[in-house]
């Protein structure tokens, strides 16, 4: 069918005459079947056109947007005997021009192809062109693999021209380091039907000593009476060799750097799968890839347990990052609290295929972190909460409250001349004795809090009524015991207040004067209250 539409060589020729003689500024190239710019045949270059230099086909000249036209082009002129198309040049982007194809094989064994519409650019102008260099070079060998015959491709492939490649045994070319493949590969297709095929991949080495990776399909014609031999199609694949290269040293660089970092880290699929994981995670999930997340995770504490569970879901299921933390019990280690970073990883369209997954002991941050709030929250001689953590529960109270508040202050009696005549040792073990009785007397949510060098505030939740708040500050004196006269250990002071009703600040001075108030009438085994 493709022969019955081929214009006949008259009709061809007269195209061709009719193009030069319309378009004098044109420019002018031979090609070859395989699309490739060959040297002009003397007729054409006698034609007066101005010649295309530089580039290896129509291809190297036009817009990336543009290729697949002149690719369309060139097919329907191998089947048709011409064909053209409107381009645009690299070397004037702005302006399309056209191209043609015309077959002139039958008297000058190649392709005209011209470039018309460049009446408006200068004399001088200089085609820019980006070269396109070829990827297939087709090679004929004995049955010992010497080279009998090579396409015109091979220069641009390996350096060298075909004429210089014939005689040469293929093996020669290739590296060393891919001589075993590349024997072993030539003796499996020794070993073939007549017509078979078989595919290997090899490094060969350009005439100025870089690699070149081909993937060579060596097809066995060795029985064929008129032209035996192996026909090699080799096809250059160093930019894929080279990307593959580049993902191996991305990953190589990925896991080295994971197992010099001190966390645990594993991937895993959208199933929970494991993907990978490093030395550090495998350790602490007893886990290897390939294993479903889950069953490791029975070393969690069974409270945490949930919390994992419901990370792991989350990032699955909406992609979203998740930071969690929870308690593991580890052979020989005890509990360990650890932090697990979870972040999703998607796919081009968004879906969720997995996620990575960091994990840190954070076990003596978080005991560094409780003994920061345990030393911001109590004092360190009696145990109680200090000033600053005692004024923060007394707000907390009073805001939540729902049924009333009170507080009660008490202030050591002659605790000045315990300390001038014992020292402050024994005013320390006082202290100590006086707040360790308080806190055994106040069950939670009491709070007992020290505020000052001998004044301590008790907080009282949900106490009905001014009475009741009396009852329990009077109850208190006996708890602390009495002084060596057999007077009360303390005065106490006690102000309630009903929800709402007060600040914080009006029931401390109102339980602080209460507190005066009965050292003043000399009523310590009594409290104040107000």
């Amino acid at each position: 069918m493709a022969e019955d539409r081929l214009m006949d060589p008259v009709g061809r020729d007269a195209v061709l005459a009719a193009t030069i003689a319309q378009h004098p500024g044109a420019f002018i190239a031979a090609v070859s079947s395989t699309g490739l710019f060959v040297p002009l045949p003397d007729e054409l270059a006698a034609s007066g056109l101005r010649p295309i230099e530089g580039p290896a086909s129509m291809l190297g000249l036009v817009v990336a947007d543009d290729q697949r036209a002149v690719i369309e082009t060139w097919s329907r002129a191998l089947h048709e005997g011409v064909g053209n198309c409107l381009v645009r040049l690299l070397a004037a982007p702005e302006q399309q021009v056209r191209v043609h194809f015309i077959d002139v094989t039958h008297r000058l064994g190649v392709y005209a192809a011209l470039l018309t519409g460049m009446e408006d650019h200068s004399a001088e102008l200089t085609l820019t062109h980006d070269d396109v260099r070829p990827r297939l070079v087709t090679v004929r060998k004995d049955q010992t693999a010497v080279i009998a015959e090579a396409g015109p491709e091979a220069q641009a492939l390996l350096g060298w021209s075909p004429a210089e490649l014939v005689g040469v045994r293929s093996l020669e070319l290739v590296h060393p380091d891919d001589h075993e493949r590349a024997i072993a590969s030539w003796m499996d297709m020794l070993s073939t039907p007549p017509g078979a095929a078989r595919r290997v991949r090899l490094r060969h080495l350009h005439r100025d000593g870089h690699a070149v990776w081909f993937e060579i399909t060596n097809h066995n014609h060795l029985a064929d009476p008129d032209h035996p031999g192996v026909v090699a199609e080799m096809l250059d694949i160093s930019d894929e060799m080279a990307a593959q290269e580049a993902v191996r040293a991305a990953e190589q660089l990925m896991r080295r750097l994971t197992e010099t970092l001190p966390l645990g880290i594993l991937q895993i699929d959208a199933e929970r799968r494991i993907t990978y994981l490093n030395d550090r995670a495998a350790r602490g999930l007893r886990a290897r890839t390939g294993d479903v997340l889950g069953d490791q995770l029975d070393g969690i504490l069974p409270a945490d347990r949930p919390v994992a569970d419901d990370a792991i879901a989350e990032v699955l299921g909406s992609g979203g990052d998740v930071d969690v933390e929870y308690g593991s019990r580890e052979p020989g280690r005890g509990v360990r609290r650890i932090r697990a970073s979870l972040r999703a990883l998607t796919g081009d369209d968004g879906t969720v295929t997995g996620a990575i997954i960091c994990l840190a002991d954070v076990t003596e941050d978080v005991r560094l972190r409780e003994e920061l709030r345990h030393r911001a929250t109590f004092d360190p001689l009696t145990g109680c909460h200090n000033r600053a953590a005692t004024m923060a529960a007394l707000q907390e109270a009073v805001a939540e409250s729902e049924a009333g508040i009170a507080v009660v202050f008490l202030d050591l009696n002659g605790f000045k001349q315990i300390n001038d005549r014992y020292g402050h040792a024994a005013g320390d073990q006082l202290l100590t004795q006086v707040s360790s009785r308080l806190r055994l007397a106040v069950p939670p949510p009491g709070v007992v809090g020290r505020i000052g060098g001998d004044e301590f505030l008790v907080i009282l939740h949900d106490v009905p009524g001014p009475a009741e708040a009396a009852r329990i500050g009077a109850g208190l004196l006996p708890v602390l015991g009495e002084d060596d006269g057999g007077a009360p250990r303390a005065s106490v002071g006690v102000a309630w207040s009903a929800p709402g009703t007060d600040t914080p600040d009006e029931l401390i001075a109102r339980a602080d004067a209460a507190m005066y108030e009965a050292k003043a009438i000399h009523r310590a085994g009594h409290p104040a209250h107000r």
